[in-house]
């Protein structure tokens, strides 16, 4: 990585600076490593969860600024909590390995990213100035 997209990749990660962040993922060391880089960051970490019942009471009793998702979630698929999510007009993204043609067409216009997290795209994607594929 060059130095100028390291500033870039830096400088989007110090945007979740104060934020509170759910994450919902079901691989325990890729959710434990990206909790340690938004900590790191300094965002306050919601979660992470590994399933949708457990995230859907998150959204409901606690305060979130953003969210990152794992689409598939031990077994079923983490729509609904994009869903309520999308109806409190809470940011997030999903972050998946999983084949993209399984999300929904009323989610085309959220933000993709692959697995492992990265997490300046993440942040970027969240609180920054949107480039026209996140719309």
């Amino acid at each position: 990585m060059g130095q100028r997209s390291e500033d870039l990749e830096n400088l989007a990660i110090e945007l979740f600076a104060g934020k509170r962040v759910l994450i919902v993922e079901d691989e325990y060391f890729l959710a434990d490593e990206t909790r340690r880089k938004l900590e790191k960051a300094g965002a306050t970490v919601i979660g992470p969860v590994a399933g949708v019942s457990a995230a859907l009471d998150l959204v409901e009793n606690e305060e979130i600024d953003a969210a990152i998702l794992d689409v598939h979630l031990e077994g079923d698929f983490v729509f609904p909590v994009a869903d309520e999510l999308e109806r409190r007009d809470i940011p997030f993204v999903f972050a998946t390995a999983f084949n993209p043609s399984v999300i929904p067409t009323r989610f085309t216009g959220f933000a993709l990213c692959e697995k492992p997290t990265e997490l300046g795209k993440i942040a970027e994607a969240l609180f920054g100035q949107r480039p026209a594929e996140y719309h």
